[in-house]
């Protein structure tokens, strides 16, 4: 670990945490521990609510990331760590992008607050990083970004003019001397009086342009962004090429599934970019389709446990979204057969063929199911049909119609019962109207 970059992250993050809230967030961390139950999963899950209010959005995430295992239903954990996920991207780069205006603007503390809560927020984003070092070290340091091909002797002749200065690279970023760094290494080297103009070369920006392009081509992105980026970023051509890089690598990231990472190189691109709304547009379908993918997987983890009825208020959902969905098509198929199974093993056989009527013919059990049901439904029928006659002889009117109202509901075309509820509600009418 380098030290000047520690110092210069740790102090910026405890001077934006305060000592106090620190502990308290600290205790609570360790309280979590691999001993958790189910038991303690609503616990959690409001301490991370609670961390979230507070703007602690990683503890925040952390806590729901043990939520995750140990609740009975995950889906509620995995959609707060995606959004959590999505929510502290987005607040990085926005904190990097006001740091960056304040510095632009004269405004030192308030740039560098921007970029230490940026660096809080993700301790990997090493755009904020680099600023930090490059403005707000305690020693006068700079920033370096490796290309392919660089040793220490080679950046000291590049930086200090002069290969007998190796030893500056190599002791503040602790390493070897024949080290040959991958393009895009990161390094802290100190600011010293530049050499004689003669000695160096002293615009470069043609040839890292033409260079960056190159690795383009051959796909290597991180060379071409490394390349490009020891160029003057005031150039048009160089800003155009700079977002093109982030443009094609946000690309890559969402095709290979990545998409928080492609979601914060597509925020490098600056809006109305050639190509960035039909990127931003395969990102937006890539989240939905993964959000259908753990929401179908929640449906069939209801199915599996029984919970039938709310798999199937999860699948109908799925399937108004995407109703040419085969596996959601068929996960709502056994839903419907095991619920329609439930209702008849309780005699429930007008709700039983409601649900049957959902079902694809081609499902065997379903229509097996279907045929005995409506059997049931037709002696049903035939029984309140008889009780209503029994009724109406007896000239208890009202209670016959209930009886045969009750044998439509179980045969819709039972004509008898329909001619029969006119007949006798005519009746009641006319006694009704009776002086």
């Amino acid at each position: 670990m380098r030290f000047w970059l520690i110092v210069a992250a740790g102090v910026g993050i405890l001077a934006l945490n305060g000592c106090s809230s620190g502990v308290h967030t600290m205790s609570d961390w360790l309280r979590s521990g691999p001993w958790w139950t189910s038991a303690q999963a609503p616990d959690l899950s409001n301490r991370a609510r609670e961390l979230e209010a507070q703007g602690e959005l990683r503890l925040a995430m952390a806590h729901w990331r043990l939520v995750r295992p140990i609740a009975e239903d995950p889906s509620e954990a995995d959609r707060e760590i995606q959004r959590l996920s999505q929510t502290i991207a987005q607040a990085t780069e926005a904190h990097f992008k006001a740091g960056l205006k304040a510095l632009e603007q004269g405004r030192s503390t308030d740039a560098r607050n921007h970029l230490l809560t940026a660096l809080r927020l993700d301790p990997t984003f090493q755009p904020a990083l680099k600023q930090i070092n490059a403005h707000f070290s305690t020693f006068p340091l700079a920033a370096y970004v490796s290309v392919s091909g660089d040793r220490p002797a080679s950046i000291a002749r590049k930086h200090f003019g002069d290969e007998t200065k190796a030893f500056l690279v190599t002791w503040f970023n602790d390493l070897a001397e024949d080290t040959e760094l991958s393009p895009g290494t990161l390094l802290i080297l100190p600011k010293m009086e530049k050499a004689p103009p003669e000695e160096r070369v002293v615009d470069q920006t043609p040839d890292h342009v033409a260079a960056s392009r190159a690795r383009l081509a051959e796909n290597d992105l991180d060379g071409a962004l490394a390349l490009i980026s020891a160029a003057d970023t005031t150039d048009p051509e160089v800003r155009t090429l700079i977002q093109t890089i982030h443009l094609q690598r946000a690309d890559q990231l969402i095709t290979s599934g990545r998409l928080e990472d492609g979601q914060q190189a597509l925020a490098m691109v600056a809006e109305g970019f050639p190509g960035k709304e039909a990127v931003a547009a395969e990102l937006r379908a890539a989240f939905q389709r993964r959000q259908f993918t753990l929401d179908l997987a929640a449906a069939q983890d209801d199915f599996d446990g029984g919970r039938y009825r709310q798999c199937l208020e999860r699948v109908d959902a799925l399937l108004n979204e995407s109703p040419d969905n085969r596996e959601a098509a068929e996960l709502a198929t056994e839903a419907r057969y095991r619920l329609a199974l439930a209702h008849f093993d309780h005699q429930r056989y007008v709700d039983a063929r409601n649900m049957l009527e959902a079902i694809d013919e081609q499902h065997q059990a379903g229509a097996e199911l279907k045929t005995v049901v409506n059997s049931r439904l037709a002696e049903c029928a035939q029984i309140h049909y008889r009780n209503g006659v029994r009724h109406f002889i007896n000239e208890n009117l009202q209670s016959a119609i209930t009886e045969w109202e009750k044998a439509l509901a179980c045969d819709p075309e039972h004509a008898k019962a329909r001619e029969n509820i006119d007949n006798a509600t005519r009746i009641l009418q006319k006694i009704k109207n009776m002086p």
